[in-house]
């Protein structure tokens, strides 16, 4: 008799996601923070001027990052290991638990960084479509 074997992995979702926000870091910083010796990062705020609000910036020595959010095309799931308990259907004295995973979180945007140009200006905006979504995507969820 044949042995048949299943490759499927059982997968849940989470009734309470968590909350998650991913910095995409630019190849430079990384660098710098996997160092033997990082630098101390820090968030401020820039200035507000009358056509402008201000926004945040995370700084370290004297590079300076423009903190901005944008929408990701596909959700990213963050997953953790689980196992499947009984079901009705299961006599649960004799079920054998099955490694599963479970995602604990979905992320739909991320903050990306834009080093600032020398004489603190903010960089002319770009991906104004990516804003334009996440405000039509924050009104659907309102």
């Amino acid at each position: 008799m044949a042995t048949q074997y299943t490759t499927d992995i059982p997968f849940s979702s989470s009734h309470h996601q968590q909350a998650f926000k991913l910095l995409e870091l630019p190849p430079e910083l990384l660098a710098l923070l996997e160092s033997d010796n990082p630098p101390i990062l820090t968030v401020t705020s820039s200035a507000a001027t009358e056509t402008t609000p201000g926004y945040a910036l995370l700084c370290h020595d004297e590079k300076r990052y423009q903190m901005r959010q944008k929408n990701t095309s596909n959700p990213i799931l963050v997953l953790k290991p689980s196992s499947t308990g009984p079901t009705e259907a299961d006599d649960a004295s004799t079920f054998i638990p099955v490694p599963s995973i479970t995602a604990i979180a979905k992320i739909e945007d991320t903050i990306e960084l834009i080093l600032q140009e020398g004489d603190g200006k903010a960089p002319p905006k770009v991906n104004k479509w990516h804003e334009k979504f996440a405000k039509s995507r924050l009104e659907k969820k309102g």
